[in-house]
């Protein structure tokens, strides 16, 4: 098993970003990553933050590192899958927080389709947090909460 990272990294910028307390408490909490990639913030948001996190990635290579880095690490659970086709096969207000680091949000050709999809799945309260490239060297995270 890899080694789990200090923290959570929200910028291309080591450190740079939201404090880790801006997602609240998160134990025992359901969070999905939008495209999670090799997994590195997923497992931070599972052991280091209790939070019960799936990631969900359509690329299988990814998802293989993923789960060979992190898979024994205790509320961690990584998807094959379409984001927005597996978030609407949840049911509505299930989940506490979804994020998107550079993720599915990122790449995907139906943005508008992910996002209907996180807000159906997201509880009331619920978070939605995105990084995007805002340029060569600038990234923006907006956090938004679920009415």
């Amino acid at each position: 098993m890899t080694p789990v990272r200090p923290r959570l990294e929200w910028t291309r910028q080591p450190g740079a970003g939201p404090p880790p307390g801006i997602l609240g408490d998160l134990r025992g909490q359901t969070v999905y990553e939008l495209g999670c990639g090799s997994g590195h913030n997923l497992a931070v948001l599972a052991a280091r933050h209790g939070a019960l996190a799936t990631g969900i990635d359509n690329d299988p290579v990814k998802v293989a590192r993923a789960q060979a880095a992190y898979g024994e690490v205790p509320g961690l659970t990584v998807v094959l899958a379409d984001a927005a086709g597996y978030l609407e096969a949840l049911p509505a207000a299930s989940a506490d927080a979804c994020l998107s680091i550079f993720g599915a949000l990122s790449f995907t050709c139906d943005p508008a389709r992910l996002l209907q999809a996180a807000a159906r799945v997201l509880r009331p309260g619920g978070l939605l947090a995105v990084t995007l490239r805002a340029g060569s060297a600038q990234d923006t995270v907006a956090i938004l909460t679920r009415r």
